[in-house]
């Protein structure tokens, strides 16, 4: 029987040096069921072999993992927290989450320091062939009046996402506008920074790191918020240091349902 993709995820992550212990508190289980789990997984490979998972080296890491005490366990939780229903999609992303977060972070900071996270346009340049166009309506939140689409699209094998918002407060010194892919456990991927001037749109095109592009499936919901620049640049720090995707920061203004 072929690897399942929560399988093919839990090697990646043991192979890379995680543990049953951390793998765990990423899911929220047990780290004998992550044992288990990674068990069933070997078994799995013994009846369908895999190059990326030679059962040698799984055996040996397993073996060693069960051999050794982790060196870094989770921090301690002072009190208990109730335990929460993972769905199989949120045990996937949270698993993906774990394996990739620091990659796609690092990237996300690059881009968007380097492009100040979207081309605004205007709305008046050509647009170009697209492979695909997912339109998401934007709904106020909290008393706002801002309405508008985004629209996820991908041009060639880059993803990235259109900007088509209005009625939105001007930013004010040392603000920012920032549009946020949301998913389980409210860990967010960050695809825009932006401030809005006095026509009080915000407008133009946000690619979105490579590295991101397996987890937007994942994604639930899109939402902007309004944000100190210090702020939000704190969050992504501390979600690079810790190599997990942050929780969105600031005031949320607008929000609407990913496909």
């Amino acid at each position: 029987m072929a690897l399942s993709e929560d399988q093919i995820a839990l090697l990646r992550l043991l192979l890379a040096g995680d543990t049953y212990e951390r793998v765990a508190a990423v899911l929220g289980i047990e780290a004998d069921e992550v044992k288990a789990r990674a068990h069933a997984a070997a078994a799995a490979l013994t009846d369908e072999p895999s190059a990326e998972f030679p059962l040698e080296a799984v055996n040996s890491r397993l073996a060693e993992l069960e051999g050794a005490a982790d060196p870094y366990p989770p921090p301690a939780v002072p009190h208990p927290r109730p335990t929460v229903a993972m769905t199989p999609l949120s045990r996937r992303w949270a698993m993906w989450l774990a394996a990739v977060g620091a990659v796609v972070i690092v990237a996300v900071v690059a881009l968007l320091v380097v492009s100040g996270g979207a081309e605004e346009d205007g709305g008046s340049n050509p647009i170009p062939d697209r492979e695909d166009i997912v339109p998401v309506r934007m709904s106020p939140v909290a008393g706002s009046r801002a309405s508008g689409t985004i629209a996820i699209v991908r041009a060639g094998d880059q993803p990235a996402v259109d900007l088509a918002l209005r009625g939105l407060q001007p930013s004010g010194a040392g603000e920012t506008y920032v549009l946020w892919f949301v998913g389980s456990g409210n860990r967010a991927l960050p695809v825009a920074f932006q401030p809005v001037r006095r026509d009080r749109r915000l407008t133009g095109r946000a690619p979105i790191p490579s590295a991101a592009s397996s987890l937007l499936p994942s994604f639930e919901t899109a939402e902007l918020t309004l944000a100190g620049r210090r702020q939000a640049a704190a969050a992504l720090q501390r979600a690079g240091q810790s190599g997990a995707l942050p929780q969105p920061v600031g005031t949320a203004v607008l929000r609407g349902t990913l496909p």
